[in-house]
């Protein structure tokens, strides 16, 4: 091993030091000798990244790169090490190091202005960049729209010299940065990797001469605003081999990636604002791959702006409503819930004739319903005591019971005599027997009716309903069914048995979606017309006006809310519950589960179902 090598910051274990930025410092990285830095905020491009806690962001002087460092580490400029430092013999970068740390101290302001540019620029997709990539523009459109984050740049080079030969042009003779940590020697023989000294790169080839003199001269101006208050720790630092799981990626060791034109590149973890060099995609992306560029700042993408809430239209009327000629019944109907269901359900019921008492916890969205002829009351228990037969319909099981148990729900009223609850939300069959039992000990009557569609079918009349429970409840409500389904199923009398068949449905629905998103993702890139597959579908005997409608949104990249993808997650979350009480193996559903899971994560959860194909295609 080389004297320089030799070299580290080990101190007494005991003491610790308290730093802050603008600090100068030693820093210490895996395989290198201590090397003048400064602690700095660190640049967006590695906020990103993994890192151990007890660590800091540092700016080298010389290479002028940045890299995650522990603290142990990390010492004073100041100190023993400084004077252990100027005893050795050291590289022209080295020297080129101290030059650029001196020339920081005399003025600071050049230094200071470029980490404060690096830390604003950030490989971060905007929403515009996102409307690019899935409209399918090329890399010359969207470079003539400009840019946008869409050219892809490399982060971590100093200059062009830094950057492979085959992506930057007429480059100039390539070197390595501390941050890079691999040096051209290193990938010859082992005998010559045993024999080369690895140091950090210089900014510059040629050696400028620093004497000791000048640099502590250097050091010392910089010591009164660099102190460190140095504090006496009563805990040893933990060791063993818990100390050595992740080393490598927290010490200083930077990770790899694997660069577009094949070659294995460093400093994935470390950023440079010298020349941020932008590449020419035509150089290095094929024709397919210009159409899906960087896949982690899409990821990393700002929050996706939430489909507009469109107010409901009291006034439209549909004509399968006016072809069954419904007779509404005589009884009040209460409703609890108006959400995107809710809502559309409440309007077919007041279009038709019936007498509505309606709640929603948000008491503007009650408005417009009674200037169409509803009652709005304060709490659940106010419409129980105003109505005959109570519907609920909110967006998760949690919703339900705490409408039923909750402060003013429903069991507030003990005697629920001559009443009956429709729970129209859907349920695990748990939770429904749960709620149709509390009923039951109220003297009410209960009765499950699931509904399975969307929205848009909800306005038509189109809905499938599956009920359970109490047969006369389900007699009673048959104005309001034949209202809003086109068919309508009592599945028995067992409680439980209508979330059963709900859900069932809804696993078919959530993996043919799954299904149906890969299969449109693999012809994108393929760049296969999307409209073309559709069509082509349309004509097959798979076809069907669900798959078509979601498949032609997937196309536009309209996600128009009629299924919110959170309720579609919420169903298979509940599906894959039921099933492990059964002990019954489900890996296809397991598996969609976690990819809608992840398109939640992206930021369309109150987007339809259909956008699981943004995950899909990105």
């Amino acid at each position: 091993m080389s004297k320089n090598k030799k070299l580290s910051l080990s101190s007494d274990p005991t003491e610790k030091f308290i730093y802050k930025p603008k600090d100068l410092i030693w820093a210490k990285m895996k395989g290198f000798t201590p090397w003048p830095g400064m602690i700095v905020d660190p640049p967006l491009d590695l906020l990103s990244q993994q890192r151990r806690a007890n660590t800091k962001c540092v700016f080298f002087f010389g290479s002028r790169n940045f890299a995650w460092i522990e603290e142990p580490n990390i010492k004073p400029f100041e100190g023993p090490w400084k004077d252990e430092m100027a005893k050795v013999s050291k590289p022209a970068s080295f020297r080129h190091a101290m030059a650029d740390i001196e020339k920081y101290v005399e003025n600071p302001a050049e230094i200071d202005s470029q980490i404060d540019e690096s830390c604003g620029m950030a490989n971060h997709a905007t929403e515009a960049d996102f409307d690019k990539i899935r409209d399918g523009l090329d890399s010359d459109e969207a470079t003539a729209d400009g840019n946008n984050g869409l050219v892809p740049h490399v982060v971590g080079s100093p200059d062009e010299s830094d950057m492979p030969h085959a992506v930057v042009e007429n480059n100039a003779k390539s070197t390595k940065s501390p941050a890079a940590m691999t040096t051209a020697t290193t990938t010859t023989t082992p005998m010559a990797k045993s024999q080369t000294k690895r140091t950090p790169k210089a900014k510059s080839s040629a050696a400028v001469a620093v004497s000791s003199k000048q640099a502590h001269k250097a050091a010392s101006a910089k010591s009164a605003a660099a102190q460190k208050r140095r504090i006496s720790a009563h805990q040893t630092p933990t060791g063993g081999s818990s100390a050595k799981r992740g080393r490598r990626a927290a010490s200083g060791d930077m990770m790899r990636y694997d660069s577009p034109v094949g070659g294995d590149y460093d400093g994935a973890s470390s950023s440079s604002f010298a020349a941020r060099t932008r590449i020419d995609p035509d150089t290095f992306l094929s024709p397919l791959s210009k159409r899906t560029p960087n896949a982690i700042a899409l990821l990393d993408r700002p929050v996706v702006t939430r489909p507009e809430t469109k107010a409901i239209d009291m006034k439209s009327r549909t004509n399968t409503l006016v072809d069954r000629a419904i007779e509404p019944s005589d009884l009040t109907f209460g409703f609890l819930g108006l959400g995107m269901m809710g809502s559309t359900i409440v309007k077919d019921l007041i279009y038709t004739g019936h007498k509505i008492v309606v709640w929603n916890r948000t008491i503007d969205k009650c408005q417009p319903f009674v200037e169409a002829g509803a009652e709005v009351k304060d709490t659940p228990m106010d419409v129980v005591e105003a109505a005959d037969i109570i519907f609920c319909c909110v967006s998760d099981p949690k919703g339900a019971k705490d409408l039923v148990f909750g402060n003013c729900g429903v069991l507030q009223l003990k005697d629920l005599r001559n009443k009956a609850y429709v729970e129209m939300s859907t349920l695990d069959p748990d939770t429904s027997l749960d709620i149709g039992l509390a009923i039951k000990q109220c003297n009410g009557r209960y009765l499950e009716a699931q509904i399975h569609g969307t929205r848009q079918e909800a306005a038509e009349g189109m809905l499938i309903l599956l009920a359970g429970g109490d047969r006369s409840v389900f007699e009673e409500c048959h104005s309001c069914f034949k209202t809003i389904a086109k068919n309508t199923f009592f599945l028995g009398t067992d409680i439980g048995n209508a979330c059963k068949v709900n859900l069932i449905l809804q696993t078919i629905l959530g993996v043919s979606l799954v299904g149906l998103a890969e299969a449109l993702a693999l012809a994108d890139r393929f760049s296969i017309s999307l409209n073309d597959i559709i069509d082509i579908f349309d004509l097959t005997s798979m076809k069907s006006p669900m798959l078509l409608a979601k498949g032609k949104e997937m196309a536009k990249g309209d996600f128009n809310p009629q299924q919110p993808l959170s309720h579609m997650q919420r169903d298979l979350r509940l599906v894959l519950n039921m099933a492990e009480n059964l002990d019954q193996s489900m890996p296809v559903t397991s598996i969609t589960n976690e990819v809608f899971k992840h398109t939640k994560r992206l930021g369309y959860s109150e987007h339809d179902s259909s956008a699981v194909f943004v995950r899909s295609r990105f």
